[in-house]
């Protein structure tokens, strides 16, 4: 026992000699940056990259500025003639405070990436707030070296280790069982609440549908949509199926020409050209693109240029009511200026 004992002591000073805060910050800031860099699964990136974002900036801004830790004597700070003072900040403060000022300091950051034109993707931001932590670090460790020992600020992890063991060594079984269940139950905790924040959550379960055209530059818009045609002219749309479902679906994309009339508010299709259906299995989270080529053979004003996404297969007559999704541009189609040409128009899928 009296080894044991001696173990421990050894152990608690050793502790208490120790300022974990500045390397632990800085190892969760280099495992962050390393696990953006690797592309690791995005609920490891989260679990690492949450204290990045809403903790350690504040921690180490708040540690820049006041060093000391929570003491009634005055201490280094901002100064007011002669007197320096240093705010009573307790650790529960201290760690609410940084919460709130990385908060604060997360918007400042990207509109200072936006005003330089950097923009907001991953490794800009996540440098430019892994700069922001280590200067902190930085700035407050050397102040916090320059206090008498007594008034720094000191993450009090020997107090904590000793607490635990003592609550531990209690003569009832009764008791160390209750204090085992308690810090089981506390660890429980912590890990669903960390769950919580960074696990990907059900959401709303949904298939999207885009018609889309290829400007000058190759970049794919919605916009510059064809108007005006002739019959048989060869023309192509890219369309688009982006699947939120949470799993593999099945779809199947049917491309009609339709003559319609309005009456009382209702729109009645009276003629239709059939141009075209594919089917496609898409997983989760994939988008499927593709080019369909067609050639109109109905002329009129105003005809409409749809397209049917179903999941499975699609029935013999499509529509708007039994389709899962459906998009449609209004276009005009003229006779062909040379002889035949509406004879030799064709359908491409």
């Amino acid at each position: 026992m009296g080894s044991t004992s001696h173990s421990k002591g050894r152990l608690n000073r050793a502790l208490g000699e120790l300022s974990l805060d500045v390397p632990f910050a800085l190892v969760i800031v280099v495992a962050s940056s390393l696990v953006a860099a690797l592309g690791v699964v995005p609920t490891v990136q989260a679990l690492v990259g949450l204290p990045v974002l809403l903790f350690l900036p504040g921690y180490a801004l708040l540690l820049a500025l006041f060093p000391a830790g929570s003491s009634d004597a005055p201490t280094e700070g901002p100064s007011f003639g002669r007197f320096e003072w240093q705010p009573n900040l307790s650790l529960a403060e201290r760690l609410a405070l940084a919460f709130g000022m990385s908060v604060a300091l997360v918007p400042v950051v990207g509109l200072t990436l936006l005003w330089t034109g950097v923009g907001l993707d991953t490794a800009p931001v996540l440098l430019a707030l892994a700069a922001v932590i280590v200067v902190g670090l930085a700035v407050g460790e050397a102040r916090r070296q320059r206090l008498p020992e007594a008034e720094r600020f000191r993450v009090p992890i020997r107090r904590w280790y000793a607490d635990v063991v003592r609550s531990f060594d209690q003569p009832s079984r009764v008791d160390s069982f209750l204090n085992v269940a308690l810090a089981f139950a506390v660890i429980v905790a912590g890990a669903s609440l960390g769950y919580a924040l960074v696990a990907p959550g059900t959401g709303e379960s949904y298939s999207s549908l885009s018609l889309l055209t290829q400007d000058a530059g190759g970049e794919f818009v919605a916009a510059d949509y064809p108007e005006a045609l002739t019959v048989g002219e060869q023309t192509s749309l890219f369309v688009s199926v982006e699947n939120v479902e949470g799993e593999a679906t099945s779809y199947t994309l049917v491309a009609e020409l339709q003559r319609v009339e309005r009456a009382n508010g209702e729109v009645t299709v009276v003629e239709r050209q059939v141009l075209g259906s594919r089917t496609e299995t898409v997983e989760d989270g994939e988008t499927w693109r593709t080019r369909h080529n067609f050639a109109p053979a109905l002329t009129g004003e105003d005809l409409r240029l749809t397209y049917f996404l179903y999941e499975g297969d699609a029935p013999a007559e499509p529509s708007t009511e039994t389709a899962y999704r459906s998009a449609y541009v209004w276009i005009t189609v003229t006779e062909e200026p040379t002889a035949g040409g509406a004879d030799d128009a064709g359908d491409d899928a």
